[in-house]
């Protein structure tokens, strides 16, 4: 068994800002009119992904739904199933009775209520680190309890399953398994906070069978600051659909220093800096890693799934994709941009309210033609357009144009030698995705003379 890797997305900030669990010590209790104004979590204004509505669109992805009725399994050191602000938060197994000592479904773990163990091999993934714990919480902490902090999906149900040790070593082989299991057991979501620079058959295999379920693997993309595209970093980097790989930005919208990226290898960026969350032991603790951005992306798939439970692996992973905020701030280093869990939320549910008949909005890049300096992309926008009112044309991270006159559906870019990703997106008057399609083109050197760069 080729091993994972010891360092599961080390915590860049030391895990002090403890608080105690004691409510009734709570020291800093919201003015009535800010509670008014937001959950009555009492930490929930120094959880900045969450509380600066510019940053994802939670109150706005909240009116739609809390995440009720989705399930994601997290794969990591366990989790702390006494703490206060999970409680109602766990999955449960309707086929295992508790402490019976029992393997009551026969699935090889006895006693596997909330999840399984698979480092001890055991049906009790109590966490000995506080790594998955702080993941869990970011996933489902409870809202509106009156307690701790809030997790974007605080309806939604979370699977633990324990793939890493107290020192976060674990096996390859071990994440397969864990993957295996949820799936079996009706995970929609599986969050993997988990890095390695070794493959594995097993696990190739584990996210394609979770894609032909279609469930989707959340990864992170590790905390080296380096190009997975030139050196890979696993699971992100395989090149399975079902897989969501995941970059960290910090609060002002940039790359994390630490964060991995590539334009072929990373999807999406989130939250990932200084991250309030949900401690072992009872408390919160701020961590930094893409560990805690992948969390926000599995999250918001688990709202995603709540609102349309009939959506699918890519088809989720299309809207979350749809709904990505481009972001200069990204420098062209990923292939989608920032996560905006309203947007998304928008490109998932507004198809149905626009669809007429059996002729649906439909958005195709075609190929692109060789053109001196650059190429000329095209485009077909066919079905019910009525809800478009512009089109947005972007290389890499750059807008090439956003045009509401989009019957000429042509336009000519500049762009230096190379393979170049390009997409155009038709927006509502809101500037919502709905609709979108990517393409590529590349710009030989011959096109570019040396005397003109």
């Amino acid at each position: 068994m080729r091993p994972v890797g010891r360092r599961a997305d080390e915590p860049l900030v030391s895990p002090g800002f403890r608080i105690a669990a004691a409510v009734a010590a709570l020291a800093c209790a919201l003015p009535a009119a800010a509670a008014a104004a937001q959950p009555d979590d009492p930490f929930f204004d120094q959880q900045w992904p969450l509380a600066r509505e510019s940053v994802l669109g939670r109150a706005v992805a909240w009116q739609q739904t809390t995440g009720a009725g989705a399930l994601v399994a997290v794969l990591d050191t366990g989790a702390d199933f006494s703490h206060p602000d999970l409680q109602g938060a766990f999955w449960t197994n309707p086929g295992e009775a508790p402490g019976n000592r029992v393997d009551d479904d026969r699935n090889g773990f006895v006693d596997d209520v909330h999840g399984a163990d698979l480092v001890n091999d055991d049906g009790d993934p109590a966490d000995d680190e506080g790594h998955g714990t702080h993941v869990a919480g970011i996933v489902a902490a409870r809202s509106g309890n009156g307690i701790g902090v809030a997790g974007l999906a605080p309806r939604a149900s979370v699977m633990v399953i324990k793939v890493l040790d107290r020192r976060r070593a674990g096996t390859a082989a071990g994440l397969a398994e864990g993957i295996h299991y949820a799936v079996a057991q009706g995970a929609q979501v599986i969050n993997t906070s988990v890095n390695g620079d070794g493959t594995s058959r097993p696990l190739v295999e584990a996210i394609r069978a979770a894609g032909a379920a279609g469930v989707l693997v959340v990864a992170s993309s590790g905390n080296d600051g380096r190009s997975i595209d030139l050196a890979p970093s696993y699971p992100a980097s395989y090149a399975d659909p079902a897989i969501v790989s995941v970059g960290a930005n910090g609060s002002a919208g940039a790359l994390s220093a630490f964060s991995n990226y590539g334009r072929a290898g990373v999807d999406i960026a989130a939250p990932g800096e200084d991250v309030l969350s949900t401690a072992a032991g009872g408390g919160y603790e701020l961590r930094s890693g893409t560990s805690m951005a992948a969390p926000h992306v599995s999250a918001t798939l688990a709202l995603l799934k709540s609102a349309r439970p009939d959506l699918r692996g890519t088809a989720l992973k299309a809207a979350l994709m749809a709904g990505a905020r481009p972001s200069d701030l990204l420098g062209g280093m990923l292939g989608g941009g920032l996560l905006d869990t309203a947007a998304a939320l928008r490109a998932a549910i507004l198809p149905t309210d626009w669809r007429v008949g059996s002729e649906p909005l439909t958005l195709t890049a075609l190929p692109a033609a060789r053109a001196a300096r650059g190429a000329v992309l095209s485009w077909r926008l066919r079905g019910n357009a009525g809800a478009v009112a512009r089109v947005r044309v972007m290389v890499g991270s750059r807008v090439i144009t956003t045009r509401s006159e989009f019957s000429s559906e042509r336009v000519r870019v500049r762009a230096r030698p190379g393979l170049r990703r390009w997409r155009v997106t038709a927006l509502d008057a809101a500037g919502a995705a709905l609709a979108e399609a990517t393409g590529s083109f590349r710009v030989s050197r011959a096109d570019w003379p040396a005397k003109l760069g």
